[in-house]
């Protein structure tokens, strides 16, 4: 989660926030309890945290901190945008064509529009909170089915060597010199593809309509949706035999020999409402992988007894507190450094 928290920092602001080395040690915290807190459910277990009447005030506390921990970030950003002339990011580009529509308007004197100040911050946190979570559960899984399914961890490997060059150890500086590398993976994409088909980290809400209505697939019965939310069901979708073959099977393969059918890959939805952060999701996973899999052996470390469930120990669960579906048990691991014979790469 860390990691994907610095890759969305550089991204949208184009520094480091510092979060895995401990340079800054407020915004995730100061994240993670205002999610604790925003995300609950009815179940008993929750009944403490939604009957507390101090609940939304500490809520309310929390996002001024994270408000102000975020502001001095932007506000840099904003004061030099004519001095930045380093790689483009989310927020850079926003700045850019702030100031050409509204030029000196939008930060005479040295000030910074309010309002433009705040819809920024909101959006970065909405990219902190919807973006790093899902991630890193995305990339939890990944490295289950990489650990389980050897011939297509080996195939992973051999793409980086012939992609990354055969020195793992160079892959970062070649990646930073070349980012378009990342782009010529395809077979990284569609171990990711695959993951997010099998394990969708979140789902998605639609308001119902008075004018909006599904029709029920074997009797064509029309279903009203107004007075109801409805919730796409991506992972039912997504294992439903109609549209994929052997649908329960792990086969990154699939995303490239087959065609896909047109609307029944959704874990980012799809049309309008689609998430706007799935390239740089998909980026930061494949760049994830790049930097890891042939160095690091990392090995789900389940006991015996835990529960299997689709075949798999790691299953997704919802974790309390959490907003999205995690492995189970947090998917516990073993790491270590590849080895080939006796000899560490």
């Amino acid at each position: 989660m860390k990691a994907t928290c610095d890759i969305i920092g550089r991204s949208v602001l184009g520094i480091s926030l510092g979060i895995q080395t401990g340079v800054d040690d407020k915004i995730f915290p100061t994240l993670k309890s205002a999610i604790s807190l925003l995300v609950t459910d009815w179940s008993p277990h929750q009944w403490g945290r939604l009957l507390n009447p101090f609940r939304h005030s500490r809520l309310a506390s929390l996002n001024r901190q994270l408000r102000s921990q975020l502001q001095p970030l932007i506000e840099a950003q904003l004061q030099n945008h004519e001095r930045n002339d380093g790689p483009k990011t989310v927020n850079g580009l926003a700045i850019r064509t702030y100031m050409k529509d509204y030029g000196s308007e939008g930060a005479s004197d040295g000030t910074i529009d309010p309002e433009f100040l705040d819809v920024t911050i909101e959006n970065l946190k909405i990219f902190l909170f919807a973006g790093h979570d899902t991630t890193a559960s995305t990339l939890c899984f990944a490295y289950n089915y990489l650990c389980q399914h050897p011939d297509v961890l080996a195939k992973l490997r051999l793409e980086h060597d012939a992609v990354l060059g055969i020195d793992p150890s160079a892959a970062t500086r070649r990646i930073s010199e070349a980012p378009t590398l990342l782009n010529q993976l395809p077979y990284t994409t569609a171990i990711m593809k695959e993951t997010l088909r099998l394990e969708p980290p979140i789902g998605s809400c639609r308001e119902g309509s008075p004018t909006f209505f599904l029709r029920h697939p074997e009797t064509g019965q029309q279903l009203p949706t107004d007075g109801f939310i409805l919730f796409s069901a991506s992972k039912a979708i997504h294992r439903n035999p109609k549209f994929w073959s052997e649908p329960d099977k792990f086969n990154p393969e699939r995303w490239l020999e087959l065609a896909v059918h047109k609307n029944a890959f959704r874990p980012f939805e799809l049309g309008p409402r689609g998430c706007i952060g799935q390239e740089l999701a998909l980026t930061e996973l494949r760049l994830l992988l790049a930097m890891t899999v042939r160095e690091l052996e990392i090995v789900p470390a389940y006991k015996e007894k835990d529960e299997v469930l689709l075949g798999y120990q790691a299953y997704q669960a919802q974790m309390p507190g959490e907003l999205t579906a995690h492995p189970s048990k947090g998917m516990p691991v073993m790491v270590r450094l590849r080895k080939v014979g006796n000899t560490k790469e």
